[in-house]
């Protein structure tokens, strides 16, 4: 085993000699063709599809030449292979250009950029960008808060990037100046036109930011995650009679800011759950506006490459979000990507619009 107990008792012409040899290895083992399905082979232990142990090879795939395995239980019988039901199901792109598009996406780079970067097409680029960020979907589950949490909520209006314009459950907006009108209402501020986001970061660095629902913020909305809070939390919040009502309802001790202060009684902020919400901000005016399909997908990874940051060198953050995704049973293809539900309600936001809207669907029919 090499490790670091080996290595110290080693000269140091003989480390010097190990890692020429390992540098060689390193050339000769990770090339451009080097194939996922080698970082996956050597620890197939059970079928992907009912997880019982009894399996046995099973010949190998005519067309790529990889071992294939039999799983013994009489009620599954399936065949299958290292990847299978796992995150490269349906991709083709090699080793290398996974590990270089996720560098890509670490760094914030846009599909254009990742494509000329990858020499991956710009539609294969965004079909990879969400699969990586689906793999996240569970990231957040594990999350248990403790300590002190900051806890509030921010808001995005609903985005219909891709949205064919004879499905639109509204009317187009107009742009500029404008009176109001049936098809066209000016709700200003938070209305339900708006996505609340629930967020909270503890003293510890873990972070809970879902989509709540629609509108301002209430306390059936933070009740969803109470799970999330463990029993000796401080909720460090502003003045909302919902997040007080929160902590009182699931007996978690409550340090409110006053309106108009920056500090609790026991001198806690917001800053940290702020600086969240900057960066949030920031990822959604990069990416010109995020559609609200796919909108949990980049509040994961902003939350996955976040914690990173924490304790891991940015050279390494694209090999161990690898490591970390690799084995994630993501079986998707590219119509999945195009039919992620929505997480929110479209009829309860735009109720004011059906009726209008259903008849000029009518009409254009």
């Amino acid at each position: 085993m090499l490790n670091k107990e080996f290595l110290d008792t080693l000269t140091p012409v003989e480390i010097q000699m190990v890692h020429q040899y390992i540098n060689i290895l390193f050339k000769n083992k990770i090339t451009s063709s080097t194939a996922n399905y080698e970082n996956l082979e050597t620890s197939v232990d059970e079928c992907p599809y009912c997880h019982c142990k009894h399996i046995v090879r099973n010949g190998h795939n005519n067309k790529t030449g990889r071992q294939r395995y039999l799983c013994k239980n009489k009620e599954c019988g399936h065949t299958f292979e290292a990847t299978t039901n796992t995150f490269f199901s349906h991709s083709k792109a090699k080793y290398q250009t996974w590990l270089t598009f996720i560098g890509c996406e670490v760094v914030g780079l846009s599909l254009r950029q990742e494509s000329v970067i990858t020499g991956v097409s710009v539609t294969g680029c965004f079909n990879m960008r969400h699969k990586l960020y689906n793999a996240l979907r569970d990231y957040q589950q594990s999350q248990k808060l403790k300590g002190t949490c900051e806890v509030d909520a921010t808001y995005v209006p609903i985005n219909l990037k891709g949205w064919n314009p004879d499905d639109m459950p509204r009317f187009s907006k107009r742009r500029g100046k404008h009176k109001p009108d049936s098809q066209h209402p000016n709700l200003r501020g938070i209305s339900h036109h708006k996505i609340c986001i629930v967020s909270a970061v503890d003293e510890y660095d873990h972070i809970l930011f879902r989509i709540a629902g629609l509108g301002q913020e209430t306390f059936e909305m933070y009740n969803k995650f109470k799970d999330h809070f463990s029993e000796k939390c401080m909720i460090v919040a502003d003045s909302k009679p919902c997040i007080a009502e929160f902590a009182s309802a699931n007996h978690l001790e409550a340090d409110i800011i006053p309106s108009g202060e920056f500090k609790s009684p026991k001198l806690n902020t917001l800053a940290a759950l702020n600086q969240l919400h900057q960066e949030f901000s920031e990822l959604i005016r990069r990416k010109h506006g995020v559609g609200t399909r796919h909108l949990q997908g980049y509040i994961d990874w902003l939350v996955m490459t976040k914690r990173l940051r924490y304790r891991t060198d940015a050279k390494k953050m694209n090999t161990e979000i690898y490591m970390n995704i690799m084995k994630n049973s993501v079986n998707w293809t590219t119509d999945d990507i195009c039919h992620i539900p929505m997480p929110i309600d479209l009829d309860e936001a735009y109720y004011e619009f059906m009726t209008d809207v259903n008849q000029l669907h009518q009409h254009i029919s």
